[in-house]
C-alpha cells in the first residue's frame, strides 16, 4: 500500500488544493506500471486571528455629547476563508456604566 502523507504544514490561504500523480510499478522482468491522479483538497481551519487596523486607538468625544454620538468605528480583518473570516464585535471591559455600545456586526 502506498500511503500519502504531508511533510509540511498546508495553508488554504496559500493554496487550496494539490494535484499529484502516483505511479505503481511491479518488479517483473518486464516491469508493468500504472498511474493514478490524486486531487487533494486543503480544508479550512480557523488559524488566523482577527487584526484591527491599529493596535491602540485614541478617539475623543466632547462632554455632553448626545446619546448615539459616534466615537469610533473599529475595523478588523481576518485572513481566514469562509465562515472563519466573519468577525463580530463586543465590548468586554472598561464599560461598567454602559456608556458605550458597539454594533456587533459592523464594529
Amino acid at each position: 500500500a502506498g500511503n500519502i502523507k504531508t511533510l509540511a504544514s498546508l495553508d488554504i490561504e496559500t493554496k487550496t488544493h494539490y494535484w499529484i500523480t502516483v505511479f505503481a510499478q511491479d518488479h517483473g522482468v518486464v516491469p508493468l506500471f500504472s498511474s493514478v491522479e490524486v486531487y487533494i483538497e486543503v480544508l479550512n481551519e480557523n488559524d488566523n486571528v482577527p487584526l484591527s487596523e491599529e493596535a491602540v486607538y485614541y478617539p475623543s468625544v466632547a462632554e455632553d455629547s448626545s446619546p448615539g454620538t459616534e466615537v469610533l468605528q473599529i475595523k478588523a480583518t481576518d485572513r481566514d476563508k469562509d465562515l472563519n473570516q466573519e468577525i463580530t464585535y463586543k465590548i468586554t471591559s472598561g464599560n461598567p456604566e454602559g456608556f458605550f455600545a458597539i454594533n456587533s456586526t459592523t464594529g
